[in-house]
């Protein structure tokens, strides 16, 4: 293993452990290399259950959940109970943001910056015409609900006449909580990761994330837990290792926490607004309604008022293409939210086409 400055250009980082057989490099969703974003690949070839990444608890826990709670309780209580009041649970993003914009300058240089960034890619930063090329897709309103919820949040927590975190900084640092903290399903708790962080997604992913417990052998007793990322089966020379960030998401959920979008994702789903009651229908499903008998089709499709669904699938699309010169003048760009909305609208007609074939 070897020890990394993270980012490997500040004078200010973090360091974590990583293995002498891979490199951090810019790369982009495909594997080919360019300016977009940073990966992780092998530079040399990796063994199934090789360690990639060791992170100590004390790289680790000051940017956790639980270290963010306590903090908050120590210095701020009263901040606490005004998330809570925001509503049950916020509290535990809103004090990991409070942590990172306050008390986590060594983590904080690795970001996107906020201020002079000119291509962000998760839709709570966009601004008005870039969220307006959501219309027609079910992310639209989810976005606009939450940049209204990020900022009576706000307003909520700090007041109207607060100067010390402005409502962009306070919705830059929830957005970087929802789109780099991870969590670890073992004990549910939610921490940055430097270096771990860097992993891009995969559905098919050749590395995982893990605890390991540091025993002490004198007593038997547990002192501290590790984070290693190790590789789950064989990765060749060049190859980006990659995690899976949750491999039933939709390309709506993905837009809306990462930033991008993945070519066509079989959770992709249309949500139709019927009178009465909506239908939601996934990519995955429909696709499978076309690909069984005309027997299972009827049977779905009795469920449904057709000449109803035909006509909600009609608007959709006319709502889509509403916004399709527009969308075309802006999406000229190689710009990763350009191409996160390219992936996102293509899914949307794709699910749409394949449930009205379901449906004639």
């Amino acid at each position: 293993m070897c020890r990394f400055l993270f980012p490997p250009s500040s004078s200010h980082s973090s360091v974590f452990e990583a293995s002498e057989n891979v490199v951090v490099a810019k790369s982009f969703g495909d594997g080919s290399i360019n300016d977009e974003s940073l990966g992780v690949f092998a530079n040399a070839a990796i063994k199934k259950n090789a360690k990639i990444f060791e992170l100590g608890f004390d790289v680790y826990h000051p940017l956790s959940s639980s270290f963010a709670l306590h903090s908050a309780r120590m210095k701020a209580p009263q901040f606490i109970e005004a998330a809570k009041r925001i509503t049950p649970g916020f509290e535990v993003h809103a004090c990991m943001a409070l942590n990172l914009l306050l008390d986590s300058s060594s983590y904080r240089v690795s970001c996107p910056l906020l201020t002079g960034q000119t291509d962000p890619s998760v839709p709570l930063l966009w601004d008005a015409s870039q969220v307006a090329l959501l219309r027609g897709t079910p992310t639209f309103d989810k976005v606009v609900t939450r940049k209204t919820f990020v900022k009576n949040a706000h307003a909520g927590i700090f007041g109207e006449e607060n100067t010390a975190v402005s409502v962009d900084m306070f919705a830059w640092a929830i957005s970087t909580v929802l789109s780099r903290a991870l969590n670890n399903k073992e004990n549910s708790f939610y921490s940055f990761m430097p270096g771990v962080d860097l992993l891009n997604h995969d559905a098919n992913a050749n590395c995982e994330i893990g605890l390991v417990s540091n025993t002490d052998t004198k007593n038997g007793k547990t002192s501290t837990t590790n984070i290693e990322v190790y590789a789950v089966r064989d990765i060749e020379k060049d190859e980006e290792c990659t995690i899976s960030y949750g491999n039933e998401r939709s390309n709506d959920e993905l837009l809306r926490k990462y930033g991008f979008c993945v070519p066509n994702n079989p959770n992709d789903f249309i949500d139709l607004r019927l009178r009465g009651t909506n239908l939601k229908v996934h990519q995955k499903n429909v696709l499978e309604l076309l690909e069984n008998n005309e027997e299972k089709r009827d049977e779905f499709v009795s469920n449904y008022n057709r000449s109803e669904v035909l006509d909600a699938i009609a608007e959709q699309k006319a709502a889509l293409d509403e916004v399709a010169n527009e969308e075309n003048a802006l999406l000229l760009g190689q710009s990763k939210w350009a191409e996160a909305i390219r992936l996102l609208r293509k899914g949307q007609y794709e699910t749409l086409e394949a449930t009205e074939r379901v449906f004639k």
